[in-house]
């Protein structure tokens, strides 16, 4: 099964030959391999905590969705505890967390923080940087199946640790369940790789489990993943007539273990979900034009704000281009990922440039996400053509002596170009977004008073940018009236008027006293930590109406009203 590949292996002959054949050298060998893969794995978890070393400092981890996921790990251990049960019901009036949600992300915090003397805090820490490294390694491991040596496969998972699309996933948005995904699913893509070339039946069981257990940490990401399988398969299938039975082979193993391992969730969720029949206004979640997607894809002062199209630097971009046309050109192994990585492109333009993203259910994905997927992939199509340039180089300035060193020389240029922008980039997101959350003095003693002087009810927070959906039931176990996760709630299109008040500024209050009596919240609680929810609005038209809501306290920074009823 001849592919054109990176790096040329060369052939033992002769004595040397025999002498890697016998059974000592082999296991020699496997144990310098093992030891190996164990170093790369130790520096990609030395890189993620240099990065993220700021975590490790007393508080929460950053992020916006990091509190539904420290809501979600905490209810585990409610739930394993023997406090909880099915039903959430501290989000939207009760909430089915773990066939709404996939559980294996939260699910694994849980359980270990319900182990005696283990803090949820630190476990999910432990969690986080256990799945930023696990995506350094994982590429690293693709890479290897598709032929390249250690060094370039060191190379691309390092790549793919401080690529800003997942330095974003981790520090600012805090897509947990995403990039705790991730690493299973380029594992498995690795797996099933290595299960066609050794026509192993294990190792494509294995891998259709490790996509099945991705698919359980989140839907979208395994299911982003899996789109390259069809072309994958189709690739092999026309390159090597001989090999099809193998093939076949792998991919039924393969989709029997992924089905196997998921179905028993999968089901209950889409039912839950086609009840809930959630629809966003904006397909996709976000819209844009190609111009701006272009703009912003070398626009380093995107780095660290919350906005989307974002950043991924111009070496990553000019890598991905270059893979792309080689891929096409050498026909190589890696072709199958290529179209995975421009539908992945398509899918991160967003409803405007792709109009596909209107058609349902393609509505409910977050395209910003994409970007995230697209990283590793882009390094693994991108690493070809980076190792070519020595080739393609020496063919253009022929082979005098005087200047063999040229391509060699070109090549390190560039590793050392893109490795500068890499490690640039990561320490500027460091810097930037890679600080632990702490609830503030106000904040504080609005907890306080809720625990001492409130009379129960549930609690709309403003302006806290949805940490009040995790500490205030993790502190108090006092309900909240939304959450952060609508495409499962039952009510949420009663809870969607509130939120679109937040976000837009255009607070109706007595819609939103109407709203709340019917959601059964008590009480507002405004901080001024998120501007975008538009906190100083809402507390002004909250005190010009003081026959609908009464301010019964203010901290400066934060103010607690409750509804009249």
């Amino acid at each position: 099964m001849a592919y054109p590949s990176a790096q040329a292996v060369p052939h033992a002959t002769g004595v040397n030959r025999i002498w890697r054949s016998l059974p000592f050298w082999r296991s020699v060998a496997a144990g310098r391999s093992y030891r190996q893969d164990l170093l790369a794995a130790a520096a990609y978890l030395v890189i993620a905590l240099a990065i993220g070393r700021n975590l490790l400092a007393a508080g929460y981890p950053p992020g916006v969705d990091t509190p539904t996921f420290l809501h979600l790990s905490w209810f585990t251990v409610e739930t394993l505890q023997g406090r909880g049960g099915l039903i959430d019901p501290y989000w939207y009036g009760g909430f089915s967390a773990f066939t709404t949600y996939p559980p294996l992300s939260y699910g694994v915090v849980g359980l270990l923080a319900a182990l005696p003397g283990v803090g949820l805090v630190f476990v999910y820490k432990v969690a986080v940087f256990a799945s930023f490294a696990g995506t350094g390694y994982a590429t690293y491991f693709l890479t290897r199946q598709l032929g390249h040596s250690r060094p370039w496969a060191a190379l691309g998972g390092a790549l793919a640790l401080t690529s800003y699309p997942l330095l974003v996933a981790v520090g600012l948005w805090g897509w947990f369940s995403s990039f705790f995904a991730l690493p299973l699913a380029l594992l498995s893509l690795g797996l099933l790789e290595r299960a066609y070339q050794r026509n192993s039946r294990r190792d494509a069981f294995l891998a259709g489990l490790a996509m099945g257990a991705s698919f359980l940490a989140h839907h979208m990401t395994a299911g982003a993943m899996v789109l390259g399988l069809p072309f994958w398969f189709l690739f092999h299938f026309m390159s090597q007539r001989d090999q099809r039975r193998e093939l076949q082979g792998a991919a039924l193993l393969f989709t029997a273990a992924a089905l196997g391992s998921t179905l028993w969730w999968a089901l209950p969720w889409l039912a839950n979900l086609l009840e809930a029949d959630f629809h966003r206004e904006i397909p996709g979640l976000w819209s844009f034009s190609v111009r701006s997607y272009v703009r912003s894809l070398a626009d380093r002062t995107l780095i660290g704000w919350y906005t989307y199209p974002n950043y991924i630097g111009i070496g990553l971009t000019a890598l991905a281009i270059g893979g792309i046309l080689h891929s096409f050109v050498t026909r190589s192994r890696t072709l199958p990922y290529t179209v995975l990585l421009l539908l992945l492109l398509a899918f991160s333009l967003g409803e405007q440039t792709n109009p596909l993203i209107r058609v349902g259910p393609l509505t409910g994905l977050d395209v910003a996400r994409f970007q995230l997927y697209l990283a590793p992939v882009l390094v693994v199509v991108g690493l070809p053509f980076l190792a070519s340039v020595p080739v393609a180089l020496g063919e253009l300035i022929g082979q005098a002596k005087a200047i063999r060193w040229v391509p060699r020389a070109g090549v390190a240029l560039a590793i050392a170009l893109l490795l500068v922008q890499a490690a640039w980039d990561s320490v500027q997101a460091s810097s930037r977004m890679f600080h632990t959350y702490r609830l503030s003095p106000e904040a504080e003693q609005m907890v306080a008073w809720l625990g001492e002087e409130g009379q129960g009810g549930k609690v709309l927070g403003v302006g806290f940018w949805n940490w009040d959906d995790f500490f205030l039931p993790a502190r108090l176990h006092l309900p909240v009236v939304d959450g952060w996760h609508d495409e499962g709630a039952a009510n949420w299109r009663e809870v969607r008027p509130l939120r679109i008040m937040m976000w837009t500024g255009q607070i109706d209050v007595v819609t939103a006293h109407s709203l709340l009596d019917e959601l059964d919240g008590r009480y507002i609680a405004i901080q001024d930590y998120f501007f975008g929810e538009s906190p100083h609005k809402f507390r002004e038209a909250l005190r010009q109406h003081p026959e609908l809501f009464d301010q019964v306290a203010d901290w400066g920074q934060v103010t607690l009203f409750e509804r009249i009823s």
